[in-house]
């Protein structure tokens, strides 16, 4: 066992039930840095006094969250994150860079378009935003949580190519149905 495995696996019963995971050594207050302006960009036009708590809004790295949090296990939370196995953590740091480019363009076509009151093209900014942010926010917290969505999905639709079916028969391509729901 090299040195890597070594601290990784001292990380992983360090984490334990502090709010990090242990397999993917990622921490869900992160999360909290999105949610919040995913809400504020949520009231904008009922509550146009929200802009200045959106223009204050910056995209900050992981650990620049914990370092200013009051998250409890912030110093234990980086150094997680910089041994977070890299199928996790090349996903993760892929997501927040989409998340941040999503957020800082509305954040910008908001104000531009409250500056100019013009409401209604808020209205459609929000309804265009919301479902991406929240795919985001939910692939997010997938990454977090160690969930592979897309290898998931890669079986099911491996299984449905021609050449696994002809090869089976009905109570065979059944029973393996029925395992991808186990």
């Amino acid at each position: 066992m090299n040195n890597n495995q070594t601290e990784f696996y001292k990380l992983q019963e360090l984490v334990r039930g502090k709010n990090i995971n242990p397999e993917t050594l990622l921490a869900t207050d992160y999360l909290n840095h999105f949610n919040e302006i995913h809400m504020l960009l949520g009231m904008i036009a009922e509550m146009p006094d929200c802009l200045e708590d959106i223009l204050g809004w910056d995209a900050i790295s992981y650990q620049e969250h914990f370092t200013i949090s009051g998250f409890q296990d912030k110093e234990l939370a980086i150094q997680a994150y910089e041994m977070s196995p890299k199928k996790f953590k090349v996903p993760f740091d892929n997501c927040i860079s989409k998340m941040n480019d999503l957020l800082l363009t509305t954040i910008s076509t908001v104000e531009a378009d409250l500056n100019e009151d013009k409401m209604d093209k808020i209205n459609i900014t929000i309804s265009e935003y919301n479902p991406k942010m929240e795919a985001m926010i939910k692939e997010f917290s997938s990454i977090i949580n160690g969930l592979d969505i897309t290898t998931q999905q890669n079986v099911i639709d491996d299984f449905f190519k021609d050449e696994n079916l002809d090869n089976m028969d009905s109570s065979s391509a059944q029973d393996d149905i029925d395992s991808l729901f186990d």
